[in-house]
């Protein structure tokens, strides 16, 4: 991890998180405690996600935290996924996801207006520059947030035009900050579905 690194794990949730989710974060942590990195993990309970995204944002920045590493409560990730996307070397960068709900496409945008997300198989190996991305699992630089709380008084408050992920990405693009996609580091959605008797399940 690249020196000083004081890292907040953040994570809005409602009152649930899967047991798969839990399962995840805690490989996380005992990883991170092995490898000496200074962390904190921070939940923020409520139904308004982008407020929650807000507070924890307010926290990095008031608490001297370097970087935020933003996860949702309905994602499956390696132990090591941190740090492919610390080793990417950038400010802003986010794993490779899918949506949970069918058909399934990219939660990872290559234009938002008009939104263009990364086919399915677009992912490649190697990092690249993207327009937007879901904070599934995205590692940001509190000084980026702070520019951003600075420049709009809010980071993840939604707009006529984008939901609250997309929102702060154009707000971080106008402070100008680059975002990145590390599609080494490779999380997984969990989906719900129905399934009934006599039928396969979708996959």
């Amino acid at each position: 991890m690249r020196k000083p690194f004081r890292l907040l794990i953040a994570v809005p949730c409602t009152d649930y998180m899967h047991a798969d989710f839990v399962k995840s974060l805690t490989k996380l942590i005992s990883h991170l405690q092995r490898e000496g990195v200074s962390y904190q993990v921070e939940l923020h309970v409520g139904t308004l996600v982008y407020l929650g995204r807000d507070s924890l944002c307010c926290k990095a920045i008031n608490e001297g935290f370097t970087h935020i590493l933003f996860i949702d409560s309905d994602m499956v990730f390696d132990e090591n996924a941190l740090e492919a996307l610390e080793f990417c070397g950038k400010d802003f960068v986010c794993g490779a996801f899918q949506a949970r709900r069918p058909p399934y496409g990219s939660c990872i945008f290559t234009s938002l207006r008009p939104p263009e997300r990364v086919p399915k198989d677009g992912y490649g190996m190697e990092p690249f520059e993207v327009a937007g991305c879901g904070m599934a699992f995205t590692l940001i630089s509190t000084e980026i947030v702070k520019n951003v709380k600075t420049k709009f008084g809010t980071c993840f408050t939604p707009t006529k035009d984008f939901g609250e992920d997309l929102a702060f990405c154009w707000r971080a693009i106008e402070t100008g900050a680059r975002i990145w996609c590390e599609p080494t580091a490779r999380i997984g959605h969990i989906a719900h579905v129905p399934v009934y008797p006599g039928e396969e399940p979708p996959r």
